[in-house]
Order: C-alpha cells, then sequence, then structure tokens
C-alpha cells in the first residue's frame, strides 16, 4: 500500500460486470469522488484485446490501493484459460499480490426486485429473439455461470468487509460509508477518528435540549414556570397490548432495534423520546449515544439542500449525518460528518427520530421512509426509534422491518402519578397543600365524561392541570379548553410595546390560517419571510410599506413572549401541531361568511385528512359565537355535498366528527336533510359501496351511531335451522345434531350494554347467576367506547356477557351453535365460503383500521343466513369452558381486528381467562326458538 502521507490520495478500483450495473456503476464513481479519492475502472483505459484486458486489468488491481466489487445478477467475462470471472480474479490478485489489500465486497439483496433482461439466465432468451433458437452451448455456458455465480457470491461472504445494497442511492450510501471507515483504519485521516473528538458540547445541548418539559402561562408565585425538569413531572407510558388489562411499559418496545411509535396528538410521543435521550445522557453516554432528529427539520434541510453539488442523492441514509454536521456548525459543537457517519454506526447507538407526521404530504412521509430504511442498512449496528401520528404511518409510509407499538391512553393509575409528580412540583414543601390540591384537582378531572377523555391524553392532561391551577376551573368543551391553553400562553409574558393577548392570538390564528392553506397543501413549517407575508396585512395601523417589516418584528418577539411557535434558523413552525389546527379553526371562525366557505370548500379542502380535526374544533370556535353560526356552516356542508353516493358518506362522515365534539353541549342539528343523508349513509352496509374508501365508511358509520343506528332497532334474530354438521377439521371432525335456533346478526353493541348498564344491571344480583367478574364496574376504557355507539361492546369478561344475556332473556351461545353459523351446513372455511380473506371482507390486520369498527361493515363477510362480523372485528365469547390443567377457561370465536388472516377461519379458536376483559373480546347472544324479549 502506498504511504499514508498527507498529499497521497488513494486508488480504489472498481470491479463489477459492465452492461447490467451501468447506473451502480456511476453511483459507486461519485461515492469515491465525495470520500475524497482517486477511482479506476477497467473501461477508463483502452484494451486492445482480450489477453490486454486482462493483463491490464491485473495492472491496475496491483497499482490500486482498495478494490471495490459489485455483484448483482450476472456473471461477466472469463479469460481464456480461466475458471473464474474476471471479478473474482481481481479480487484474487488484490487479496494475494505482492501488496496486499482489501476487498470491499457488495452483493446485490436477493429480495429486491431486479430486471429479468439483467440476469444471467436471460442470455439464452437474448438469443433466441435474435435467431429464434436456444444455443446449447450458449445455455450450457449459463447454466455454468448461474452455479459459479452462486460461489462466488458466496466467496465474497466469506472476506473481511461483505454488503448487500440495492438502488444506486443506496449503494453509494453504504459504499461512501466504507470507504470512510476503511480511511480512519488505514490512516488516511481525513478527520481524527470520532472517538477522540470532543463531544461534550453536543452532550451538553442534548442534555439542555432534552431535560426539560415546556409548560408555558403556569403562574407559580411571583413568576410564569415555563420549564420544569423531566424528572419532575415524566411518568411512563404504556402501549397497547393483547388484553386491556396486560398493559406493557412503552419502554419494553426498546428491546427491539426497529420500532415505530404511533401516538395520537398529545399522547407524549416527543416526550417518551426526550426522556430516552436524557437517560442516556445521564451515564454520558454509556449505555448507548443518542441522536435526536425532528423529522420536519431533516426534511426541510433535505428540500433545500437537494440541488447542492456534493449532496448526498435522494432518500440516501448519507442524509443523517449531513443534515447533523449543518446541526453541528449553526450550534457550534465543533464536530463534522465523519465524526457522525462514525458515531451512527456505533453499537449503542440510539437515532431518535421523531415526527413522521409532520413531513408535508403523503409523498413527502414516503420518501423519508425510505430514507429511514436505507439507514438502517447502512447503519446496522444502531437503533431506530420513529414516532408518528397514526394517520399518517399507512401506505408508502410504512417502514419495512420496523416493529409498530401504539401509546395507550392513560389510565386513572398513571393520572393520579401524574397529579403526585405535578402536586409535589407546585408545592415542593409542604406535603399538606399539595395532598389537598390533588384532590381538587382529580375531583374536577371526574367530574364530567368530556374532561375524563381529555385527561386520557398526556398534553391535554397537563394542560387540564395548568388551566385548573390559573383558573380554579376547567372548560367542559374542547374547543373552549384549547382556547384556555393559548390565552394563558398568550398572557405568559406580558408586558409594555408588547400586543394584547388578543390582538396576538388574532394575528397568530390569521397565520395559522395562511400556513393551513398554502398553495401547494397544509404547511407545518414556513419560512419567517413567508409567514411574515402571511399576516402583514394584520397591520393595518402601520403604513403599507412598513407592514412586512412589521410583521418580522412580532415574529422575532412573539417566539420569545408566547412560546406558541418556535423559529429555527430561518424556519417557524408552532410548537404543537394541535396549536396549529386549533388556530386555524379560530381563524377560519372570525371570517366573513363568504370567504369561510370560499376557503373551505375550495378543491374539497375541508375533506382532507390534514383538514379533519380543524374542522371538528371549528364547530367547537362557533358554537361560542351562537348555535345559528354552527348551524349555517352544517347546512353550507351539506349545500355542497356530492350528489353521488361517496359524497354523501363523506358529508356524514365529515359532520358526525363534528358534532361528536358538541355533543356535551346539546346541540342538535336542526337541518333535516342531514337525517336524510344519515339514512342514505346506510349504503356503506351494502355490499356494493361504489368504491368508496374504507376510513370515510367507517366514519360514515360512526356518525350514523352516535345519531341513532336505525339497523340496531330492528329484529336482528336470525333463524339457524336445525341439521347435522360435521364440527372441527380432519381427523378431529365429529358429526352432531344441532338443533334450531336464533343468533344475532350482530355482536351486542355498545348502544345495547348501555341499556344493561343504565338498568342497573350491575347492581341487580339475579343476572349473575354465572359469576361475577374480580374488579366490578364499567366495561374497560368505557367513556371512549360511549363515543362509537355501533361498535361491538370489548372490554367485558365473560362473566359481563353471560350478566347481560341472562338481562336480554336469551344466553351465550355454544361452541357448536357459533360455528354451524359460521360454517354452514357445508362446512365453509370461512363465513362467506371458500375464498381467501380480503380487505372487503372482514376487519382484521390487512385492512388497517386499527380498531373494532361499526357492526355490519363488511356485507361481503356475511353468511348466507345473514350473519355479519362473524369474522374478524373482535373475539366473541362463547357459553363453553375449557379446561386445561387446574385452570378453567372460557372459548372465544371469531378472530379479531388486528388478527392475521388464519385467524379468521370459521374453525379457528381461542380461549380466555373468564374474568379477563381485553379490548379485542366481545360478545353476541343466542336464544331458542320461540323467546321473544
Amino acid at each position: 500500500m502506498a504511504s499514508a502521507g498527507q498529499d497521497y490520495v488513494p486508488l480504489i478500483f472498481i470491479s463489477s460486470t459492465k452492461k447490467d450495473l451501468g447506473p451502480y456503476r456511476d453511483a459507486a464513481r461519485e461515492a469515491v469522488e465525495r470520500a475524497d479519492l482517486r477511482f479506476r475502472r477497467m473501461e477508463t483505459f483502452a484494451p486492445q484485446s482480450k489477453h490486454e484486458t486482462y493483463e491490464g486489468c491485473m495492472a491496475e488491481v496491483a497499482e490500486c490501493d482498495v478494490v471495490v466489487v459489485i455483484v448483482a445478477h450476472r456473471y461477466g467475462w472469463t479469460p481464456g484459460g480461466k475458471d473464474k470471472s474476471i471479478t473474482w480474479l481481481e479480487c484474487e490478485a488484490a487479496l494475494n499480490g505482492e501488496r496486499k489489500k482489501e476487498v470491499l465486497a457488495f452483493v446485490v439483496d436477493e429480495a429486491f426486485a431486479w430486471p429479468d433482461n439483467l440476469r444471467e439466465e436471460y442470455r439464452p432468451m437474448e438469443a433466441f429473439k435474435r435467431t429464434g433458437r436456444f444455443p446449447p452451448d450458449l445455455v450450457a455456458e449459463v447454466e455454468r455461470n448461474v452455479s459459479r455465480l452462486k460461489d462466488f457470491k458466496a466467496w465474497l461472504g466469506a472476506l473481511g468487509f461483505f454488503a448487500h445494497f440495492t438502488t444506486p442511492d443506496n449503494l453509494q450510501t453504504v459504499l461512501l460509508h466504507a470507504l470512510n471507515k476503511w480511511k480512519e483504519r488505514n490512516g488516511y485521516g481525513i478527520v481524527p477518528p470520532a472517538a477522540k473528538q470532543d463531544v461534550s458540547k453536543y452532550l451538553a445541548g442534548l442534555r439542555e435540549h432534552t431535560g426539560w418539559i415546556d409548560i408555558r402561562g403556569l403562574q407559580v408565585g411571583s413568576g410564569s414556570a415555563n420549564r420544569v425538569p423531566i424528572n419532575d413531572l415524566y411518568i411512563p407510558l404504556t402501549s397497547k397490548g393483547r388484553d386491556a388489562s396486560e398493559r406493557v411499559p412503552l419502554e419494553a418496545a426498546l428491546t427491539n432495534r426497529r420500532i415505530v411509535i404511533s401516538g395520537d396528538p398529545g399522547s407524549g410521543k416527543t416526550t417518551f423520546l426526550h426522556r430516552i435521550a436524557w437517560e442516556r445522557l445521564q451515564d454520558h453516554g454509556m449505555s448507548g449515544f443518542p441522536v435526536f432528529i425532528r423529522i420536519g427539520n431533516l426534511e426541510d434541510h433535505l428540500r433545500k439542500n437537494a440541488q447542492s453539488a456534493g449532496t448526498p442523492l435522494k432518500e440516501s441514509a448519507a442524509w443523517l449525518p449531513h443534515y447533523l454536521t449543518h446541526l453541528a456548525r449553526e450550534k457550534h459543537w465543533d464536530l463534522d460528518f465523519a465524526f457522525f457517519d462514525s458515531k451512527l454506526g456505533e453499537p449503542g447507538t440510539i437515532i431518535l427520530l421523531d415526527g413522521l407526521d409532520e413531513a408535508p404530504d403523503p409523498l413527502t412521509r414516503e420518501s423519508m421512509a425510505r430514507l429511514f430504511e436505507d439507514a438502517t442498512h447502512v447503519y446496522r449496528e444502531a437503533r431506530f426509534v420513529v414516532t408518528t401520528r397514526p394517520g399518517a404511518y399507512q401506505g408508502g409510509a410504512t417502514l419495512e422491518g420496523f416493529y409498530q407499538v401504539s401509546i395507550a391512553d392513560l389510565d386513572v393509575t398513571d393520572i393520579k402519578g401524574f397529579l403526585d409528580h405535578w402536586t409535589r412540583f407546585l408545592f415542593p414543601n409542604d406535603a399538606e397543600r399539595a395532598a389537598r390540591h390533588n384532590a381538587e384537582l382529580l375531583e374536577a378531572l371526574q367530574a364530567r365524561i368530556e374532561i375524563r377523555r381529555m385527561a386520557s391524553n398526556p398534553v391535554m392532561l397537563t394542560a387540564l392541570a395548568v388551566v385548573h391551577w390559573n383558573e380554579r376551573r376547567l372548560p367542559e368543551q374542547r374547543a373552549d379548553l384549547y382556547e384556555s391553553i393559548v390565552i394563558w400562553l398568550a398572557r405568559a409574558r406580558e408586558h409594555e410595546g408588547r400586543e394584547r393577548y388578543d390582538r396576538c392570538l388574532a394575528i397568530l390564528s390569521a397565520l395559522a390560517l395562511g400556513m393551513q392553506t398554502e398553495l401547494k397543501g397544509r404547511a407545518t413549517q414556513i419560512s419567517k419571510g413567508r409567514a411574515a407575508e402571511l399576516i402583514a396585512g394584520q397591520f393595518r395601523e402601520t403604513e403599507e410599506d412598513r407592514r412586512y417589516a412589521r410583521a418580522l418584528e412580532f415574529i422575532e418577539r412573539e417566539e420569545v413572549d408566547s412560546g406558541i411557535f418556535s423559529v429555527h434558523g430561518s424556519e417557524l413552525r408552532f410548537r404543537h401541531l394541535t396549536f396549529q389546527e386549533y388556530l386555524t379553526a379560530r381563524g377560519c371562525a372570525g371570517l366573513m361568511d363568504a370567504t369561510q366557505k370560499e376557503v373551505l370548500f375550495k378543491e374539497g379542502r375541508l375533506y382532507r385528512p390534514e383538514w379533519r380535526e380543524t374542522m371538528r374544533l371549528l364547530g367547537g370556535v362557533l358554537i361560542r359565537l351562537g348555535a345559528d353560526r354552527v348551524d349555517g356552516l352544517v347546512s353550507s356542508i351539506l349545500d355542497n355535498a356530492d350528489g353521488s353516493q361517496s359524497g354523501r358518506v363523506l358529508c356524514v362522515g365529515l359532520l358526525g366528527a363534528m358534532l361528536r365534539d358538541l355533543r356535551a353541549l346539546q346541540y342538535e342539528v336542526g337541518d333535516s336533510r342531514y337525517a336524510v343523508f344519515l339514512k342514505e349513509a346506510l349504503a356503506v352496509f351494502e355490499p356494493e359501496t361504489g368504491g368508496i374508501d374504507l376510513k370515510m365508511r367507517v366514519e360514515a358509520a360512526d356518525a350514523l351511531g352516535q345519531a341513532g343506528d336505525p339497523r340496531l332497532h330492528v329484529n336482528n334474530w336470525i333463524k339457524i335451522p336445525a341439521c347435522t354438521l360435521a364440527i372441527g377439521e380432519g381427523k378431529a371432525a365429529e358429526e352432531i345434531d344441532i338443533s334450531a335456533y336464533q343468533i344475532g346478526r350482530y355482536p351486542v353493541t355498545v348502544e345495547e350494554y348501555a341499556k344493561f348498564m343504565d338498568e342497573e344491571g350491575y347492581e341487580n344480583q339475579q343476572w349473575w347467576a354465572a359469576g361475577k367478574p374480580e374488579n366490578e364496574g364499567a366495561p374497560h376504557d368505557w367513556d371512549q367506547q360511549l363515543l362509537h355507539p355501533n361498535r361491538p361492546v370489548v372490554g367485558v369478561c365473560w362473566y359481563e356477557a353471560a350478566a347481560y344475556s341472562a338481562w336480554k332473556g336469551c344466553y351465550l351461545p355454544t361452541n357448536v351453535q357459533w360455528e354451524r353459523a359460521a360454517r354452514g351446513v357445508e362446512g365453509r372455511i370461512y363465513p362467506w365460503g371458500d375464498e381467501e380473506p380480503d380487505t372487503t371482507r372482514a376487519n382484521y390486520r390487512e385492512t388497517g383500521i386499527g380498531a373494532p369498527s361499526p357492526v355490519g361493515l363488511f356485507p361481503r363477510g356475511r353468511t348466507k343466513e345473514g350473519v355479519d362480523d362473524l369474522a374478524g372485528n373482535v373475539w366473541e365469547w362463547v357459553g363453553d369452558e375449557y379446561v386445561e390443567g387446574e385452570q378453567d377457561y372460557r372459548i372465544a370465536r371469531g378472530g379479531l381486528w388486528f388478527g392475521g388472516a388464519g385467524f379468521l377461519r370459521a374453525a379457528f379458536r381461542d380461549w380466555h381467562r373468564p374474568g379477563i376483559r381485553s379490548e379485542r373480546i366481545g360478545f353476541r347472544c343466542a336464544r331458542h326458538l320461540g323467546d321473544r324479549r
């Protein structure tokens, strides 16, 4: 190897087949150049003959410092008299020559889609197209080459360095990383070794960023407590496990090396990542080097720099160290690209990527997802944690190879744990006052169902605690609560020279509305200059040529004074997307009716997913101005509804989501057309739904349930005639005579179970002859279930299902009766027949709903007799017991919404302890012929 002197630039020889790997060879050349190295490829010198080509290749290999070999599905030229390809021979020459050197081997991932015409096996087909025959000699050569190519790849796998690649971008990233590592190993020190660089500034900056929870507007003593140490307020979060009664600590998910954490707005995703980073910083990174990246900032950096010379290719993992290097320059960390590239690849490094949903559109989210997937291939030793809102994590934005968990809502124990932290923070030296305030706040949180629902969200619970402390009361309606929050934030730092808080909020509402209505779709981050353009018109008292400058001054001051938004470099974003969504609703409510309609109905904007939360909040803002304002909005939505079936379903779904927030205020729609639309929305339960998006069908069905689902108020008993049926499958099957009976068309719904509770079913002992659960009370998560009256009731144990059935004058079907209803006399594989499951027949994992769905939403999965939902949606308790050892279980049938297709088989069964309450188990009833209750 040549001297590693200061002026010497190593020479890299790129070895590969040519015709099939052209773009990959170009990508490899760019990687070599970006690594500040020289390169040679065999076609860069002019051979006079095959013999001279072979000799020339060997001479080039002897001169180079390292060989990079790229292998796909072609074996390549075999020099005369040799039994190996020229690529294989070049690798051997590098390893065995007088000046031994490394071979860096890159082999295409076998699972990666590769064009057939670029495979070795395609060569006979090319000859056939030219000559009309398969030359025997060529066929024999190809067979030998395929076998030898397999041997060659195995040989490469035993070398010191071996990696897979997929796209040219991916190869460039992986190769650049490998070349930088090679330079470090061999003393071509483009930078000091990463471990020797001073990381103290970086660690201090990250510790400062992650060590606090910001709480603006909390008046404590003589000042405002804007920041609370994360240790003082943080409570452990949980993820949704198999059973609602078996909540899993969210930290347990970190045993997976690749994880996506899905959570609703304010569920604590960012705080959880801060906590992970902060904990690792306490032992100076001994338990893992933490890297925290906000995905919105990364995407913005990529967008601004993608066309610059020397930057990574799109969707390349190299953007991670590229962005961190840019951040290091801004914050004076004195760390460079090579440091971050090295650190990201070390065992123990944990890369925390926050907010995939903050990428501005689906295509950008998909692009970021591909970038992160590439990063897992390049930085194989690192751990990756990505957070997102559920609605953004679908389709092309899902991450291959990542384990997904969903953050569970806070339960009563979690809330009490938070209140203990909160009141100790407020009264650190007065335990008696802390206990008194704790009791008062807990009583306020439990007083109303709407407040209880809000309190299950960490950010909203914190906001409730702040508002209660400052106002000694809690607003009931969600929009009112947000209003209280932004008012307190806006009042946090009132001083001479600053706009009044109400004026500040009016300007910020205009800013939020402007960002929401950007031409390319909602913007969650914009430049300060663009922000100033959006609000310049709010400063009418200022001379026109000074309004833009005045707007910029407002932005500079308001970031510090209210903290409702933040500025990073030249970019502005609201601190929480919820703030932007609420202020957009606030701004929209302040528009004249004609302008408001123009804003909402332009290109169907109000139906877009990014407008759904804003539309829900808009109803809550308008009701403060009078019910007639809500009436006007509802009528406008009905006026502008598409006359098609799908258009009316969309309309019902949107209005249902809005009205859900207004139920606590007893608002009723006055426009009679809404009732007509609701009736027409029954079309979502028909086999042919005109191609309506499934999620929109779910929303429309939910809206129907909230308005009063008429399907639940008719006779829904299905007669099952007497028959002889083979129960079970294979050798275990046995024939059983079954008497005629009736079974419920649907599982028992939330609405139906609520009647049992309203009639004091839990208090009346006559219904509980089969036994009572250990923990009496409402079903699990009952407040949330009440929002969806026509979904199956879940979170009920077997004893509760049996008690409801007794109250109803019926019983839980036997295991045999349930299977008869599902399989029919012909012994169907699935309730609908023998066709394989698909997303039109059942609510299961592939459907992607992620929760129980309104009953009867999958009519193509209906049995011939007319029974719905016997496959998927929720497991159903049946009456039979299953004994294993000394443990008594009860059987459940039918599969569930997050299970795979195998669970949907009509013969499949599961069993659980009878006292368990699970969010995945409901039930349906059966009755004898002649029963009429």
